[in-house]
């Protein structure tokens, strides 16, 4: 029986990116995938920095930005044709050192992960197999998967990590039920490509028109996208008609200077799994979630969830944390999408409005926000933070200043520092970043006497830091802009942590802070209950630290 540290199930954006994740940390690992390869049409089109930062972690990033572009931003336009509402990208560069927003090939980008996976000698690619059963046990999991001709073979692991997608047999396996957002329409997505000098916006588009609801989307090259609401008493199944789509298209499009590619008919749906755990078994990606494409979130959620999870499994492996690290997945995860969720539901409901009397209104009142400047109009901003798990101050339920914000990634160099990108100098552990050198004195000694930590890094960013002050163990650089010095003085802080997926686990306002926040991380990781932070007061006076709650938006 062939045994392994991990099987992923299921080989698309989600599994792929695990894969790579789970190579570089030198798990050996095994991917059951029914299909033979690449669908090679696009279905997801768009990502965002979030993404990137992961693909930057398995050395992948510049292969895949190499054949995308910026996102052009979106107008909701409405029944007049004004623009009601507008969703833009923030400004490059952004605070993760990558295009905020962008637009790529999903068969494109599908081979650049493929073609990562093959880098690892302990990563077994079984293409053209189901899975068929699970079987779990205190001390591993057994999975029966069929190949191509029918024979059966059984694989044993540490873990499962289900995948595979909407349909999902995993899902199925350890009986997870799902929780509907409601929100189930039938939509249609043309893909075309250009042919021809046709006039179309430079934007995209959500057309906002009771008549017949749609969304256009500038893809890269010369790709371009509709995507059309199925009308009451119209049946999906008539866009398989060629008639019929050329006919709908056509208020879109001059069909006559597109070729296209692809029709598929969708049901969009808003769901999230509620249960994310079972035992060795972990859902991921459309395992775990389904919604709409309003936000072009649901590849980005799916690599959030590998990204979230990957470090914790290899923490657990390594005998830097406990089992009960692998709970704070779906505790993490699971109010984080369903957020991202509910967004992206919301912005259908104003897309999809069929009655116009109330698409009117709405008209009236985004375009009175849009008009007045009170919109809100950066796409970043409907991407919330963490609000629990492995984070400081919610063992106590409260959490701690900056804590579960995303920490900005720089590029950072120094007179012995070539120019990097901050999470490559610091890969693959929790590190703390401060801008006073005491405080990197004390953070390094508090990190060395916790066994979990023994292996963080701190990094001390400044101006001009003078090398002959540098204290051994200190990584002394400065950055370019100003984003971590920023992050800093927003939340009154002389230095955070950060964890390995580079979300902050916390901040402190003081180098004595500091030592509770090593220590409170420590005893989280080890498993050991929770214990309220406190400091020393006047007169030796025992008092509980004071919290701030992080505003409800990271941007």
């Amino acid at each position: 029986m062939e045994t392994y540290d991990a099987i992923i199930a299921g080989f698309g954006p989600t599994g792929a990116t695990l894969a790579n994740l789970l190579g570089t940390m030198g798990m050996r690992v095994a991917v059951v995938e029914r299909e033979k390869g690449i669908y090679d049409q696009p279905r997801a089109i768009t990502a965002d920095h979030e993404a990137m930062r992961a693909f930057q972690a398995v050395g992948l990033a510049e292969r895949i930005e190499a054949g995308t572009c910026p996102h052009p931003g979106t107008d909701f336009v409405g029944v007049n044709g004004e623009v009601i509402k507008r969703f833009y990208p923030m400004p490059a560069p952004g605070p993760l050192g990558w295009e905020p927003t962008f637009m790529f090939y999903q068969p494109r980008l599908e081979a650049v992960l493929r073609d990562g996976v093959k880098r690892f000698a302990d990563i077994d690619l079984m293409l053209e197999h189901s899975l068929i059963s699970v079987r779990q046990d205190a001390e591993g999991i057994e999975v029966m998967v069929a190949g191509p001709d029918g024979a059966q073979k059984t694989l044993r692991a540490a873990t499962l990590l289900g995948c595979d997608g909407a349909r999902s047999v995993v899902r199925a396996q350890i009986g997870a039920s799902v929780h509907d957002l409601a929100f189930d329409e039938w939509w249609v997505v043309v893909d075309v490509n250009l042919h021809g000098d046709i006039e179309l916006p430079e934007r995209c588009v959500q057309y906002c028109r009771p008549s017949r609801p749609g969304t256009y989307i500038v893809g890269p090259d010369r790709l371009r996208r509709w995507e059309i609401k199925v009308m009451p008493g119209e049946a999906p199944e008539s866009f398989n008609d060629p008639g019929h789509l050329d006919r709908v298209l056509s208020t879109f499009v001059d069909t006559r200077g597109v070729d296209v590619k692809r029709v598929a008919i969708y049901r969009f749906h808003a769901v999230v799994a509620e249960q994310w755990r079972e035992g060795r078994v972990f859902l991921l990606g459309d395992a775990a979630h389904q919604m709409p494409p309003f936000l072009g979130q649901g590849l980005c959620a799916g690599v959030r969830d590998a990204y979230n999870l990957a470090w914790k499994l290899d923490a657990v492996r390594k005998g830097k944390a406990a089992d009960s690290l692998l709970d704070t997945y779906g505790a993490e995860r699971r109010p984080h999408v369903q957020t991202v969720v509910e967004h992206a539901k919301s912005f259908g409901l104003i897309i999809g409005e069929l009655d116009e009397v109330a698409a009117l209104e709405r008209d009236r009142m985004l375009g009175a926000e849009l008009a007045a400047g009170t919109a809100t109009t950066v796409r970043q901003a409907f991407i919330p933070g963490l609000a629990a798990g492995l984070l400081y101050g919610a063992e106590r339920g409260e959490l701690g200043v900056g804590a579960g914000e995303l920490f900005p990634q720089p590029w950072v160099s120094g007179p012995a520092l070539e120019r990097t990108r901050l999470d490559d100098l610091v890969r693959g552990d929790f590190y703390i970043v401060t801008n006073e050198a005491q405080t990197a004195q004390t953070a390094l000694e508090s990190l060395r006497a916790v066994p979990q930590l023994a292996q963080a890094k701190v990094v001390c960013i400044g101006e001009a830091p003078d090398v002959s002050d540098a204290v051994a163990g200190v990584i002394r650089c400065t950055e370019e802009g100003d984003f971590v010095s920023r992050f800093l003085a927003d939340h009154g802080a002389v230095a955070a942590m950060v964890r390995p997926d580079g979300f902050a686990y916390g901040s402190a306002t003081s180098t004595e802070a500091m030592a509770d926040v090593i220590a409170t991380l420590g005893r989280a990781l080890a498993g050991e209950p929770a214990t309220p932070p406190t400091r020393t007061g006047a007169a030796g006076r025992t008092v509980t630290v004071e919290y701030r709650a992080p505003s409800s938006l990271t941007i």
